[in-house]
């Protein structure tokens, strides 16, 4: 994996296992925003899409949730009820001020700013890469935290709270990458996730021509959001931050964000699956 001088690559031993990428090329459509593209498993299969057609707007990993008091941090078309999805001249950024980065650490801090170029809202943000030898597997943990320092309360908005019934997304959003190829998703209690599985993780199996990989994801237990998950027209998921109602941050308050995740080239167990989020438990 080569990446562009100055960008940030997050390491497992010798292994280039993720490239950070600053996103300020992105069309301005798209909500330009850093990613995480792309990301591997130990053996350097992808598990990331960035630019898919379906989607253009979906980047790898990143903090795409989808409005901040009017303004749209996802990319693309808008939701107006009750007509359907609209381009709207309404699209943000997230600009990087300070960045810190090692093998296993990117620290930085980002201002999102509306069309207009004016502060919308502070985020410090830290993703952390590590081996488990003893599972042969490399975990990653993406910690938000989005400060309401503008003076004013922060309104998070989804589809879903304009009026499109199930269509929550938005946050922390991985977009897996675009084979098509059969995915078979399961939540800790067995339920059928494709809803708003309330569950600390979500395990993602994919059967590649190559062979099987897995990615699981998880939340810390005490701030479990819904998962928003699809596996057929595209594979993505994410936990969503505004499933049914609007979120509010109020003045000088903060909301923390989290995506853990683990890729194993392998299918994963559900018994295999709690034991390795209890051991993200302990990492965190």
């Amino acid at each position: 994996m080569s990446a562009p001088d100055g960008e940030p690559v997050l390491r497992i031993g010798a292994r280039d296992v993720a490239r950070y990428a600053d996103g300020q090329d992105m069309a301005g459509t798209l909500s330009p925003r850093p990613y995480l593209h792309p990301v591997t498993t130990l053996d350097g299969v992808g598990l990331t899409e960035i630019l898919p057609e379906d989607h253009t707007h979906h980047y790898g990993v990143s903090n795409a949730v989808v409005e901040v008091n009017g303004t749209m941090f996802w990319g693309g078309k808008s939701y107006v009820h009750p007509t359907g999805y609209e381009m709207l001249d309404n699209h943000g950024r997230q600009v990087p001020l300070s960045t810190e980065s090692g093998d296993h650490r990117i620290s930085q801090r980002l201002q999102w700013v509306d069309g207009a170029g004016s502060h919308v809202l502070t985020e410090d943000r830290e993703i952390l890469a590590d081996l488990l030898p003893e599972h042969e597997v490399w975990t990653l943990r993406w910690h938000s935290r989005l400060h309401a320092d503008g003076g004013a309360d922060l309104t998070i908005g989804s589809p879903a709270t304009r009026g499109r019934v199930g269509a929550g997304y938005g946050g922390l959003f991985w977009r897996l990458s675009g084979e098509d190829v059969p995915t078979v998703a399961t939540v800790a209690d067995g339920t059928d996730p494709l809803g708003n599985a309330i569950s600390p993780w979500l395990l993602l199996v994919q059967d590649r021509s190559t062979g099987p990989v897995s990615l699981l994801l998880g939340q810390p237990r005490e701030a479990i959001l819904p998962w928003f998950v699809r596996t057929s027209g595209y594979v993505g998921a994410g936990p969503a931050v505004a499933w049914d109602a609007e979120r509010v941050i109020p003045a000088g308050g903060h909301l923390d964000l989290h995506l853990w995740a683990v890729l194993a080239d392998r299918a994963l167990s559900t018994t295999e699956a709690t034991t390795l989020y209890e051991r993200l438990e302990q990492l965190a």
